[in-house]
């Protein structure tokens, strides 16, 4: 008799905190591989006011640094083949070739292969840091500053255009006490933070007992910055580190994570 396939992620149980839609991309990959997901978004994403559109023929180099970045700023930026598009990750170069209006001129030319942060861009051969360069940085407000200082320090002109902004999501109460009573009565295996500041708005989010569950809680997060974080705030759940914030890498080490857990 053939053997029934059990998928990788049967019985593991989720909670997701991606902002809305790429939250619901990921719960449905989730529960594709045989997982329960819980949706419970803690941040949101707001584009700022429109901005007049820049030629990126002015630029000898314009990044994305993240797929936010793609959404609200790609139709911002008139392509031209003679300029450089680096993307921060492999989520990101994606995002760049699936836009609406990316064409060739527009999609990634520099991409890290591995990792999906300012060091993994910085660390690419082909990213030249020339002197005299005009760089043109696509991000949202309050991002970190190692990308235009590096670039700066380098001799490089550097703008940067702010497309969206972060913000912490208005949860019902009630949403939160469900949530907090699955938490209880059921178990979650696995919390996802993304970035620090999804972590620090789940805490606010939370109730104390909420909190208290979520110290104990193993955490899917796709780097070490974000470990460290959670260690600083009293978390002390395993941590689970995915090789990028796209959704192939979070499952794959969701997969991982699950598969050793069986064998242990």
């Amino acid at each position: 008799m053939i053997p029934k396939v059990v998928p990788p992620l049967t019985g593991l149980t989720v909670l997701v905190t991606r902002p809305a839609a790429q939250c619901a991309m990921l719960c449905a990959e989730i529960e594709g591989q045989g997982g329960s997901a819980i949706a419970f978004p803690a941040v949101e994403i707001e584009p700022v006011a429109v901005q007049a559109t820049v030629a990126a023929a002015d630029y000898d180099l314009v990044v994305f640094v993240s797929v936010n970045a793609v959404e609200h700023g790609a139709q911002q930026v008139i392509k031209s083949a003679r300029t450089r598009i680096a993307a921060i990750g492999r989520a990101t170069a994606a995002a760049l070739a699936a836009a609406e209006l990316a064409a060739a001129e527009l999609a990634a030319d520099i991409v890290p292969e591995a990792g999906f942060n300012s060091e993994a861009l910085l660390a690419h051969p082909e990213l030249q840091l020339t002197s005299g360069a005009r760089v043109l940085i696509v991000r949202g407000e309050g991002g970190r500053e190692l990308l235009r200082d590096t670039f700066a320090e380098h001799g490089m002109v550097v703008e940067t255009r702010e497309v969206y902004r972060r913000v912490r999501p208005n949860v019902d109460a009630a949403k939160v006490a469900e949530v907090e009573a699955r938490w209880s009565d059921e178990g979650i295996d696995v919390v996802t933070a993304t970035s620090i500041e999804t972590l620090q708005n789940l805490q606010a989010l939370l109730t104390e007992h909420g909190r208290q569950l979520l110290s104990g809680t193993a955490l899917l997060v796709p780097s070490r910055r974000i470990v460290a974080a959670a260690v600083s705030a009293g978390l002390r759940g395993e941590a689970i580190v995915a090789a990028g914030a796209d959704d192939a890498s979070m499952i794959g080490a969701l997969a991982q994570w699950r598969m050793r857990a069986r064998a242990g």
